[in-house]
């Protein structure tokens, strides 16, 4: 039996010549496709990285805003030591001033929690992508800290009225002041590692003038509370 395969009307070399401009063809569009995929993911990169950077220099600046504070937060807590150590002691105790709490600026990490949701990241080099990682964990864990402190402090609170307070008030207390202590030392921390290797080559985010009652909040805190310091 003889099978008879149809002839291309023109021969099949030139049959052959179509077959192969139409793979050209496609290979060129394919290869077109790639470069224009290519690009974009390019330009969607470049723009994940300058949003990314913003982000960095606003955590940056509370980083610096956090250790500016310090100072203060740590004689806060000297003075609520010796608060402590008045009322074991049976002395009276003098305020002249509410304990207030750290007035804490949180950076932002919205556009990182976007951004980890999206395929841009996979398009960046393998160390900038660790880079960017580890400095935005630290950035989240400084937020994480200074909002465990506020509710410390906030507990810390009831201390000025401290003639009101009855025995069962001061274990509570204690242990938000040890809290506090420890939260404390936590951001000395983090905010040293942040501003000494997490910069991402940026530099804190210049802040406009900030509002009033945040200002007069610093300043409050940043005042001795104590009318006068006893021995401990």
């Amino acid at each position: 039996m003889h099978v008879h395969l149809p002839k291309p009307l023109h021969g099949w070399r030139a049959f052959v010549g179509e077959i192969g401009i139409i793979v050209i063809g496609v290979l060129i569009a394919l290869g077109a496709e790639q470069v224009l995929e290519a690009i974009h993911w390019r330009r969607e990169a470049e723009a994940t990285r300058n949003a990314l950077n913003m982000e960095a220099a606003d955590n940056l600046q509370a980083a610096v805003t956090r250790t500016q504070l310090q100072p203060c937060v740590d004689q806060r807590l000297r003075e609520i030591a010796i608060i402590f150590a008045d009322h074991a002691a049976g002395r009276p105790i003098h305020i002249q001033a509410s304990v207030g709490r750290p007035v804490s600026y949180f950076g932002s990490t919205d556009a990182w929690q976007v951004e980890v949701a999206s395929q841009a990241l996979s398009h960046m080099p393998l160390d900038e992508k660790l880079a960017l990682s580890t400095a935005f964990s630290n950035y989240e864990n400084m937020n994480s800290v200074l909002r465990l402190e506020q509710n410390a402090w906030l507990r810390l609170d009831v201390l000025n009225g401290p003639d009101r307070l009855e025995a069962g008030d001061w274990p509570p207390l204690r242990q938000a002041y040890a809290e506090a202590q420890s939260f404390s030392a936590r951001l000395q921390i983090i905010t040293g590692d942040i501003l000494a290797t997490q910069t991402l080559g940026q530099r804190p985010k210049q802040l406009e003038d900030q509002p009033a009652a945040a200002n007069a909040a610093v300043k409050q805190f940043c005042e001795p509370m104590l009318v006068k310091s006893s021995p401990q």
